[in-house]
């Protein structure tokens, strides 16, 4: 049993303020599992000499420490300072409230924060692409397909620097004579080209007809030789049967139709072809099946099937394939002088577009592809966009 030392009628414990004194604050109890039961007064004096002893004991350790009232203003600054830098950097301190289980977002954060719940889609029942509600599902399309619909206005095209009557038609999947037939008013006159100049060019094969006075649907189909039902039908037309009323000055479209002159023409030798220095050499050797006319921008040689086609001079091999508009296997040389000479119909093709070909250089052979009546090398002449008579450039 401890001593106890009497103070009244009360017993307190000996020890129990030297172990106040020998203990640091740090270690002092904060609670007790049992309570002594002392009057209400004695509690109170305890409590003062023990607040006064450690009032006691703390300016001991402040005087030991050296503590001058510089190093607390200092201290006091630096908390002044954090507490301004905390406020200007509106810094948000922890919410230190006890967490709610369960609890309801508030409306600005239902409002702002996305759903991480997935999307259901609801999938077709047995591969049928009815809902079990039977509602059609819509297919998953991952691309739209635009398709190719065809043209049926006629728009017009700028020339440019080396284009030729047989480039523009291949570019549109037209006949060359659908191009000068749509851009030349008398076919007894040359057709040129200029760079800049602006050509009509119709959507099919055919003729653009500009409506005249007292002409009738009949009497433009026969000139073009022609079914009346094929011009009625085509719908840019925009005719209601054969009986319709035609306007002065409109452009009806004639697919098929044909201008062909139903004698052809003289020979035309063009006096104003540019000078060359040098000649071409013929292509083939044979005889000349059709000369050259406005609307046929070339000379045809009729030789046999299979003869050697050569080219006409040095130069690099532009084309070599297939024609979409009439010329079968057909090879275009362009020469370092700016000439340009085209061969078509042939039957073999021994050259590929980039080669370099020299002149007298066999570059196919002659044949009957494409439209063609048998066997000939058609044969073109041009320059700065125009076609001339290649008779006036071979020995």
């Amino acid at each position: 049993m401890p001593e106890t030392e009497h103070t009244g009628d009360e017993q307190q414990p000996l020890n129990g303020a030297d172990q106040a004194s020998d203990t640091s604050p740090d270690q002092l109890s904060t609670g007790h599992d049992q309570q002594p039961n002392t009057p209400l007064g004695s509690s109170l004096l305890d409590s003062l000499l023990l607040a006064g002893d450690y009032a006691g004991r703390f300016w001991q350790r402040f005087k030991h420490d050296n503590v001058t009232p510089v190093r607390i203003a200092s201290h006091a600054a630096l908390l002044v300072i954090a507490a301004l830098v905390l406020v200007l950097s509106q810094v948000k301190l922890p919410d230190w409230k006890a967490p709610i289980l369960a609890a309801a977002p508030s409306t600005q954060e239902a409002n702002t924060v996305e759903p991480s719940a997935p999307i259901l889609v609801r999938e077709a029942v047995g591969g049928s692409p009815l809902l079990e509600s039977g509602a059609l599902l819509r297919g998953v399309v991952p691309f739209t397909q635009i398709p190719d619909r065809p043209r049926e206005g006629v728009i017009t095209y700028t020339v440019q620097l080396e284009d030729t009557v047989l480039e523009i038609a291949e570019k549109f999947h037209l006949n060359p004579n659908t191009i000068i037939w749509a851009n030349l008013e008398d076919l007894n006159q040359q057709f040129f080209m200029e760079v800049g100049q602006s050509l009509r060019i119709p959507p099919v094969d055919g003729v653009l007809h500009t409506v005249a006075d007292k002409d009738t649907l009949e009497s433009i189909a026969k000139k073009y030789k022609v079914d009346v039902e094929k011009i009625v039908s085509y719908p840019a037309n925009n005719l209601p049967n054969a009986d319709a009323t035609l306007t002065t000055g409109q452009v009806l479209i004639v697919p098929d139709g044909d201008r062909t002159p139903p004698q052809p023409p003289a020979v035309a030798r063009a006096p104003s072809a540019p000078w060359r220095a040098a000649n071409f050499v013929w292509p083939t050797y044979g005889r000349i099946t059709q000369g050259y006319y406005s609307y046929h921008p070339a000379i045809d040689i009729g030789a046999p099937l299979g003869t050697t086609a050569v080219a006409a001079d040095e130069g690099i091999v532009a084309v070599a394939g297939w024609s979409n508009v009439g010329y079968g296997n057909y090879v275009v040389i362009r020469h370092p002088d700016g000439y340009v000479t085209l061969y078509g119909h042939l039957s073999r093709i021994d050259v590929s577009q980039g080669d370099y070909v020299a002149r007298g250089q066999q570059i196919g052979a002659v044949g009957s592809t494409g439209r063609s009546t048998g066997p000939h090398l058609h044969f073109e002449v041009s320059t700065g966009g125009r076609n001339y008579n290649p008779l006036q450039y071979l020995p």
